[in-house]
């Protein structure tokens, strides 16, 4: 694409983007993420993470944080689930390498230090089942921009890659080859250099957000295919009309999926199956395939023999025994070579339409789940 052209459409895009307005946001953004950082996950004196706390980050880090509307800031559609974030940040609040790693990492100003600093990271992370240090570098990405906002909010080293070479910026690592630590601070370098070669003086968001306008992310990526739907079939108030499922417990499982991913190793799933990771990032948790979003694909430790977990949240026991074998069916024609897969349905009850939809289905488990809330007086002694 010629220069002249590029200039016209940045130039229509900030005719139409309040930067000033953008930047005031950004800037309280990033003070909110350092004191969570400063003050909650390298504060020796505070033990334990608060929830709320981290979804507050959440929001910030992640435009499918929970909360989140289309016209709030975050610093992408990172895809990583919520509770996988949660079990991130408590992993690097428990682990004190990783947390001075990041600390160090947030703090330096040699690229040369900083790219060794990361490379350590990737390496002390190496068996780390928290997403942290990917092979697309996601999550370390949008961690370093919501730290400090003079970095590149284009977080996935794939795109960064594409936006280097279809503008032809100079500068950018051997994607191919080079260190993780390479890959992050050159293409980040490359591509703020590189807009600045072409007479575009913004601020990194800036940048960034023209990049995802659609005028011009068709030229350097192409416009990616909608998700299915994963809206489900009956809203709670339908399902409690046709008495499918408690209201109450409706919204109660709603939470279900983010606990047993951050509690995993604790649960009696942890016991004998482990979540999937690819390139160094878990995607158990809505595990995308070409028929729907699977609740939670995981590996059986023994025979490594893929699981599909789904939760019986929203559904009728049809619907859910069939959405399970569908999956299944899936995974076997797509992902397993034809080796058979094992179904976990997760429910608050086990009833008779459950019962008979399973009783020809060897390779299908329920697990019944159990919430117990207790109530004490408080008596002043």
């Amino acid at each position: 694409m010629e220069k002249q052209k590029i200039i016209d459409i940045f130039n229509k895009f900030r005719d139409g983007y309040d930067e000033e307005a953008k930047t005031a946001i950004w800037n309280d953004h990033s003070r909110r993420f350092r004191e969570f950082w400063n003050n909650k996950v390298i504060n020796k004196r505070i033990s334990n993470l608060n929830e709320s706390d981290i979804d507050d980050m959440i929001r910030i880090l992640d435009k499918n944080g929970k909360g989140n509307t289309r016209k709030d800031e975050s610093v992408a559609k990172a895809m990583i689930p919520q509770g996988v974030w949660r079990r991130m940040f408590r992993e690097i609040k428990s682990n004190a390498k990783l947390k001075d790693l990041l600390n160090n990492i947030f703090i330096e100003k040699d690229d040369k230090e900083k790219i060794r600093l990361i490379n350590e990271l990737y390496e002390k992370n190496t068996s780390g089942k928290n997403s942290l240090t990917g092979k697309s570098a996601i999550a370390i990405n949008t961690i370093l921009f919501a730290h400090a906002i003079e970095h590149i909010s284009v977080v996935s080293l794939g795109d960064r890659r594409k936006i280097i070479e279809f503008f032809g910026f100079s500068g950018g690592p051997n994607f191919d080859v080079d260190s993780p630590g390479k890959k992050i601070v050159m293409s980040n370098n490359a591509i703020i250099a590189g807009f600045k070669s072409l007479g575009i003086n913004a601020s990194p968001r800036t940048i960034s957000t023209f990049l995802y306008n659609s005028e011009i992310k068709g030229h350097w990526r192409g416009e990616q295919p909608e998700d299915i739907s994963s809206e489900p079939e009956y809203s709670p108030e339908e399902l409690t009309r046709e008495g499918k499922a408690d209201k109450a417990l409706f919204y109660m499982e709603s939470q279900l999926e983010d606990f047993l991913i951050e509690n995993w190793d604790r649960t009696e799933m942890g016991k004998k199956y482990d979540l999937i990771e690819e390139n160094g990032e878990i995607i158990s948790q809505q595990y995308k395939t070409d028929i729907g979003k699977i609740d939670i694909l995981a590996q059986d430790k023994a025979t490594k023999q893929l699981v599909v977990i789904e939760l019986k949240k929203d559904q009728t026991s049809d619907d859910t025994v069939g959405q399970l074998t569908r999956y299944m069916g899936w995974l076997e024609e797509h992902k397993t070579g034809g080796k058979p897969t094992k179904g976990i349905i997760i429910s608050a009850r086990y009833d008779n339409r459950l019962y008979y939809a399973l009783k020809k289905l060897k390779d299908v488990e329920v697990y019944l789940y159990r919430v117990d809330f207790k109530l004490e007086e408080f008596k002043k002694e």
